[in-house]
């Protein structure tokens, strides 16, 4: 079984249970629910992000991260939506983001946060028919790469592949899934938290 095909099937249950706490698909939600979901989703993003960056820009370049940060889209659809960049720097942060300090673990955060732009296509759709004629921006962060969300998740999956072929670590793969399963859960619960 090849790694991304270990992480689909090994985080599965992580994975429901975060996706359990996504509220974005409610038929009753409203502008401020949705503000207040892309705040939390800053929250997370903000001190993941940067972790990754701190392992991955420098021992995967191939990954050319700087180009999947998801930050400055939720800016943007933060703004839309009344912040500026002081408000932005008040909002609460995930106090426990997951430990990703090293290439595998890192790796495994990163699974999270580029799958996520799978189902964020879903979600995009939901959102463009659920706020139809309301002003609320338009959902840069929800399409993520755009037309290119295929072929950015495939690179992603190669690259991954490569990082596990090319090491001499046995326990490679179970730390890569290890990372996932952690940044999965830590979602959850931060997630569960910010939004009550």
């Amino acid at each position: 079984m090849s790694l991304p095909q270990r992480l689909k099937t090994e985080t599965r249950p992580h994975h429901e249970r975060a996706e359990s706490a996504v509220r974005l698909m409610e038929p009753g939600l409203t502008l401020d629910g949705y503000r207040r979901h892309l705040e939390a989703l800053y929250g997370f993003h903000l001190p993941v992000e940067a972790r990754l960056s701190e392992v991955l820009e420098e021992e995967l370049p191939a990954l050319h991260l700087h180009e999947r940060r998801k930050l400055p889209w939720l800016e943007v659809d933060l703004r839309a939506l009344g912040h500026d960049a002081a408000s932005l720097a008040r909002l609460p942060r995930c106090p426990e983001p997951p430990s990703l300090g090293s290439l595998p673990e890192a790796l495994g955060g990163c699974y999270v946060l580029e799958g996520a732009t799978l189902g964020g296509q879903l979600i995009l759709r939901h959102l463009r028919r659920h706020f139809e004629g309301a002003h609320a921006g338009d959902f840069v962060f929800f399409r993520a790469y755009g037309d290119d969300v295929g072929s950015k998740w495939r690179g992603f999956a190669e690259v991954l592949t490569r990082a596990a072929e090319d090491t001499s670590e046995p326990d490679f793969g179970d730390r890569v899934v290890k990372g996932a399963q952690d940044t999965f859960d830590a979602f959850e619960r931060w997630l569960r938290r910010a939004l009550g």
